[in-house]
């Protein structure tokens, strides 16, 4: 009996699973064998991610050949969510392939897959720049990116004559096909010295194709400098800053510039006042210890009635050639110019339009190679002194090898630069000291390149007797000479009577600024540097200039 009643207990539980599976078959959608809510899938060149509806009653299978293209999951049964993922193309043509479904029953579909080329472009992510009229040497750059997938050259136009702005090099990388990349262009500029802004227009065109793009650079205008004292006060500040000077304490701008420790202004009872307006304005200008590349500044020119100016000292001397700038040029009440260990090795091409004022020139520890052209009688007549001591660029003991690029140079055996220095009546100083000069001091002859002979008139002036040179005919070179100094060069040969009877010798030193050369040391032609005659004592010149013992006698180191 319980053996039957549990049998009828399980007929009866198999039997309401089975109604139960019915109804739940009953209530399921009818898939058809493969349907799919798409026939193409159109990409652009970036590539992207696509969905797909994909309904079927079948298991089906999905491949491509292209490996462009990818999709997932590659197969499945029922309803799916399929992803369709197209690569970034790297050309610049079009392309397309086929993603191929397949079921069981060979059903096959297709949707095709066309993906657009990248086009030629160059497009700067910013097509305008906006720089200052000034900045630190060191930041006068800018960068700007540009967005490329070609090769492109740069040509750059400038509304007015000045190319003041250039591109440095760069590099377009191209090693991902038509894919655009980033490149970074990093453009260098000058300062804008004038009132008005000035713009740049930077061209960018394929090497191939037509491709092309611009970039606007507007710089702006450089700062109004008035002429007057407010003017002035800018102008030193502005010269003061571009400079880079170290010394941070000697301008205020918060002070007035009578405090200004490196300036001195014009007052009302000053002698040589040039004009009633310079009261108060810069007279003399002192700066020192900076960093530049470049030329003085051209707000100098605004120092309108400057009298002397002095800089001095820059930052790694010996490394640099630059040019002092066309702007001192136009300072008309200019008397003294001391630009010295500034790196100079050129002067401006309208030097000599100071000639009418100046009188004291000091280019001392410069780079020049050769003593400049412009420094001449005929330009400077009113200069009485000049200065161009140790213009050594390198260090060296033999110029058998190159003189080129070591300083300044000169072999006085084959050049008359130094001759006409010598030739130079109105100098009262001159310092040609610790340069590269060699070959023998001339021999200037009486009556030849307008050298005449000492004569009572010139007695009579010096107020000492000066009768065995006009006795000798004596040549007289440097008349008014109280200082020479041309020691620790490399000349050789004899010394000239011209000197060492001048009657200004005793005021030289001349023992240790004249005689003493650099030794030891050898000329370019391997003669050992020294002169041949250099006295032991002083006392042939006493015995020619009896009068002048008791002036300097006890003076004299020569003296036995």
């Amino acid at each position: 009996m319980k053996t039957t009643m549990k049998k009828i207990f399980v007929i009866i539980a198999l039997a309401l699973i089975g109604a139960s599976c019915k109804e739940d078959t009953t209530n399921l959608p009818t898939l058809p064998d493969f349907e799919v809510d798409c026939t193409t899938i159109e990409a652009q060149a970036e590539g992207g991610n696509f969905s797909l509806n994909i309904r079927s009653a079948e298991e089906w299978r999905a491949s491509t050949t292209e490996p462009w293209v990818m999709i997932s999951p590659a197969n499945g049964r029922g309803e799916v969510e399929a992803k369709v993922r197209v690569d970034s193309s790297l050309t610049n043509d079009n392309r397309s392939t086929l993603i191929r479904f397949t079921t069981a029953q060979n059903t096959n579909r297709t949707i095709e897959v066309t993906q657009s080329g990248f086009a030629k472009l160059i497009t700067p992510l910013s097509d305008t720049e906006e720089i200052a009229s000034f900045a630190k040497r060191d930041d006068r750059w800018f960068e700007t990116s540009v967005e490329t997938n070609v090769d492109f050259e740069v040509v750059t136009e400038f509304d007015g004559d000045e190319a003041w702005l250039t591109v440095a090099d760069y590099n377009v990388e191209l090693n991902r096909g038509a894919r655009p990349r980033t490149t970074t262009l990093r453009c260098n500029w000058k300062m804008n010295t004038e009132n008005s802004e000035r713009l740049a227009t930077l061209r960018l065109r394929s090497k191939e194709g037509n491709a092309e793009a611009t970039i606007t650079v507007r710089q702006g205008a450089a700062p109004t400098i008035t002429d007057d004292r407010a003017g002035d006060s800018l102008a030193v500040v502005t010269i003061y800053e571009k400079l880079e000077c170290w010394a941070e304490d000697t301008i205020d701008a918060k002070k007035p510039m009578t405090e200004w420790e490196c300036l001195r202004l014009w007052g009302a009872n000053d002698e040589g006042l040039p004009s009633a307006d310079a009261v108060g304005r810069v007279r003399d200008l002192d700066l020192s210890y900076f960093n530049t590349e470049e030329g003085i500044p051209y707000e100098i020119k605004y120092l309108k009635y400057l009298e002397t100016l002095s800089l001095f000292g820059n930052v790694n001397t010996m490394l640099k050639s630059i040019d002092m700038g066309e702007e001192i040029c136009e300072l008309e009440y200019l008397k003294a110019l001391r630009v010295g260990a500034f790196g100079l090795s050129s002067l401006p091409k309208n030097f000599a339009k100071l000639g009418n004022t100046l009188e004291i020139l000091d280019l001392n520890s410069n780079n020049f190679d050769r003593l400049p052209s412009v420094i001449s009688e005929d330009n400077f007549p009113k200069l009485t002194s000049l200065d161009l001591t140790a213009n050594r660029r390198k260090s060296t003991n033999d110029l058998r090898g190159t003189t080129e690029g070591i300083g300044l140079y000169s072999d006085m055996n084959s050049s008359d630069d130094i001759e006409r220095l010598l030739l130079w009546e109105n100098l009262e100083e001159l310092g040609l000291s610790f340069n590269y000069i060699e070959g023998s001091l001339p021999d200037f002859k009486v009556g030849e390149n307008g050298v005449r002979a000492y004569t009572a008139e010139d007695v009579k002036e010096a107020g000492d007797t000066l009768n065995w040179a006009v006795e000798h005919k004596l040549p007289r070179i440097l008349p008014n000479m109280h200082s020479l100094r041309i020691n620790l060069n490399f000349m050789t040969g004899e010394l000239p009577d011209w000197l060492l009877y001048h009657p200004r010798l005793m005021e030289w030193g001349a023992n240790i600024l004249v005689f003493e050369q650099q030794t030891p040391a050898t000329d370019s032609h391997g003669r050992t540097v020294k002169f041949d005659n250099v006295p032991n004592s002083m006392e042939y010149y006493f015995e020619s200039y009896p009068l002048y013992r008791n002036r300097y006698e006890f003076n004299d180191e020569f003296a036995e």
